[in-house]
């Protein structure tokens, strides 16, 4: 098992393949959720005013955040909002984020990484640091 383990870690550090997949998956989920939240204020007609106003920036907020972060997945590598976005990368603060992260979106983001691989498809080579 732990050479398993071993070799997946390996072909995911090989080029930012693994990055790219799993950007395009924590954008389409945050973007998802602005988009549901959008979708929500638009069809109830009991939300106040206020809180339109609240929560529709909120809702458009995340979904230009997802929208960037799935259009890092085209970016060159070494472009600066990709840069940007390696930097600020949002993690989990606690454990029940992580196991969220985990399970949502980087599992199958190994799995697409993986499935990707086999057919062929490489990332950028990373730049010696």
């Amino acid at each position: 098992m732990k050479r398993f383990f071993r070799r997946l870690t390996v072909s995911l550090k090989q080029d930012d393949l693994f990055e790219r997949v799993v950007f395009v998956l924590s954008g389409l989920l945050v973007g998802g959720i602005g988009v549901a939240l959008l979708a929500f204020l638009s069809m109830d007609a009991s939300v106040s005013p206020l809180a339109k106003v609240l929560f529709g920036t909120i809702a458009i907020l995340l979904t230009s955040m997802g929208g960037v972060m799935a259009a890092r997945c085209a970016l060159p590598a070494q472009s600066r909002l990709a840069r940007f976005l390696d930097r600020n990368l949002p993690d989990a603060g606690g454990l029940e984020d992580a196991v969220f992260l985990i399970v949502a979106i980087y599992l199958p983001a190994m799995l697409l990484t993986s499935l990707m691989r086999r057919l062929g498809i490489r990332g950028q080579r990373r730049q010696p640091a």
